[in-house]
């Protein structure tokens, strides 16, 4: 009697966590489909950013940025003499920072803003590992919460603006792509593998 009823506490609890992981997954799709309809929503609008990156579509792809490197970007970006990022972990800011730039300038478009207001919650945070609130000021007068997009399993979303594995032949640089990917880890947290989650 005890095996039987093991057995069947061992079923439900596996039953339970796939249908926990599917809605994740379905959370994760959602979300990357909304930041795509922003992201073309910002290419319509034409954003416009301080000479140093005139010419941009999208927003920029600072994915692996130490936060003093963010700041100078943001800056040049801007047009401003200074932004100073409160409460970031300089050790975290690499993995951080492609999600939190991409949510900046998205909600500085109206269109773009509206629509990432459709985005779950739960897939944002503003806070470091220490539990205090990351912000943002521009030229010293405070933006917004600098404001990071997670996935379900608490990974933040990677989005890539540029194609680092292949340089254009003619220029040989680093290439803009036609539009940016954004990647969920998936449930093994792991970038590269096979369940990751993706608008391309």
């Amino acid at each position: 009697m005890i095996a039987v009823i093991a057995m069947l506490v061992t079923m439900v609890i596996r039953v339970t966590s796939r249908i926990d992981n599917q809605s994740k997954v379905k959370l994760a799709g959602a979300t990357i489909e909304i930041l795509n309809a922003a992201l073309e929503q910002f290419r319509d609008y034409e954003y416009s950013y301080g000479p140093a990156y005139a010419g941009f579509d999208f927003p920029l792809d600072c994915d692996g940025f130490l936060v003093d490197a963010l700041q100078a970007t943001l800056a040049g970006a801007l047009g401003a003499a200074t932004v100073e990022i409160t409460n970031h972990d300089t050790l975290e800011s690499p993995s951080y920072s492609s999600s939190e730039v991409l949510h900046f300038f998205l909600s500085r478009v109206p269109d773009s803003r509206e629509t990432l207001d459709k985005i779950d919650i739960s897939v944002l945070t503003n806070l470091n590992e220490a539990g205090a609130p990351i912000g943002i000021s521009i030229d010293g007068e405070p933006f917004s919460p600098l404001l990071r997009i997670v996935d379900p399993w608490g990974t933040t979303l990677r989005y890539d603006y540029y194609d680092e594995t292949e340089p254009d032949p003619i220029l040989r640089e680093e290439s803009r792509k036609t539009f940016p990917v954004i990647i969920s880890a998936g449930p093994d947290r792991r970038f590269g593998t096979a369940d990751d989650i993706t608008n391309r």
